[in-house]
């Protein structure tokens, strides 16, 4: 009974780590916590993903499967690189290349000319927690494993 209480401690520790090292440290918990959540829809249903951002912000899908598979970025870093390019006029490619310079995304913002509480500010929460498509919203549920399925 012993070795099942530490081996389930050990295990959901593990789990805790894993969540943690996903921290994207906007300045901006709610934006965090959002894109924790693309995070994993990202890494569950990786083509619906790179659509959505092929819809969502035009960018091409094999530049995605680069930034993931070959450079290595989660899916929420890539996602939130085309928000950040979106509202500051900056091709992706810069902006990521910015990211791997700077200690997190609101380093990354600021370099970019957007401040915390300015309009750029605003319009980026509001184009990066707009949503990456009517799919994400319908399976997120399947993503977190609960079983509900709404019709």
């Amino acid at each position: 009974m012993r070795f099942i209480i530490l081996l389930a401690f050990f295990m959901s520790s593990f789990l805790y780590a894993q969540e943690m090292r996903d921290s994207f440290n906007t300045g901006d918990n709610e934006i965090d916590q959002y894109l924790t959540d693309v995070n994993v829809y990202g890494k569950a249903q990786y083509d619906f993903f790179k659509r959505n951002l092929a819809i969502k912000f035009g960018i091409d899908i094999r530049d995605v499967d680069r930034y993931v598979h070959k450079e290595k970025f989660p899916p929420a870093d890539v996602y939130y690189a085309c928000a950040l390019s979106s509202v500051s006029h900056k091709n992706v490619d810069d902006v990521l290349a910015l990211y791997k310079d700077k200690n997190g995304w609101g380093a990354v913002a600021k370099e970019l000319g957007i401040k915390p509480g300015s309009k750029e500010f605003h319009r980026l929460k509001l184009k990066s927690m707009s949503g990456i498509g009517k799919i994400k919203s319908r399976n997120m549920e399947n993503f977190r494993g609960n079983s509900k399925n709404k019709k």
